[in-house]
């Protein structure tokens, strides 16, 4: 990508990365529930899967291929029934009001598989990735020195964004010092999730 394209490139996707979104609402909502740090297992998760679909979009774009739908919508059926599953975990869980920073209710395998998934089935991330990085792909350049340019400025961007809002989620935790409080905090995150779910869905 030449120099141009690049200035054009970064401001764009630190934008779109910023807009609220279903991997944006579940950083915010696993940093309630979570913490930040444990929310970073999710945050790995959540760029292996966009590293998969850039490359995958890339390649398909490179090839002129088309997608599947009805490949997306079983994914999508999947994803959203394991969204439901962790709102239930969300809205069941006590909370830990003795710990700065809650020990959570999940493992680190699981909040990796959470964001892997819920990155890999969004069908606006693919859609918004074919319909963005056509315009800066250059033709005939090599096909590996695109992606990995593509991949070191969305997965940099995707990460402070996303931790930009799990810091958020955190925060707004830490201003609940009472059970209710953070019951009710647990009762707002499995509510967060669910509009995840629907937004895969619909």
């Amino acid at each position: 990508m030449n120099p141009e394209l690049l200035i054009l490139f970064i401001p764009t996707i630190a934008l779109v990365s910023l807009t609220p979104g279903m991997c944006m609402m579940l950083a915010f909502s696993l940093g309630i529930s979570e913490g930040y740090r444990r929310t970073v297992w999710m945050m790995m998760g959540e760029l292996l899967g966009v590293a998969l679909v850039v490359t995958a979009t890339v390649w398909l774009l490179q090839n002129m291929m088309s997608l599947d739908p009805g490949w997306f919508r079983g994914l999508m059926l999947i994803g959203a029934c394991y969204l439901l599953w962790i709102a239930r975990q969300l809205w069941i869980s006590e909370p830990q009001l003795e710990r700065a920073d809650p020990s959570g209710t999940l493992s680190p395998l699981a909040l990796l598989t959470l964001g892997f998934t819920t990155a890999i089935m969004n069908p606006k991330g693919w859609a918004f990735m074919l319909a963005l990085l056509p315009g800066f792909m250059v033709q005939g350049a090599p096909l590996a020195s695109q992606i990995l340019t593509f991949l070191s400025v969305i997965l940099v961007s995707e990460f402070l964004s996303m931790s930009i809002y799990a810091l958020g989620g955190q925060w707004l935790r830490r201003r609940f010092t009472e059970n209710m409080g953070l019951q009710w905090l647990n009762k707002l995150a499995a509510g967060m999730m669910v509009v995840v779910s629907t937004l895969v869905l619909f």
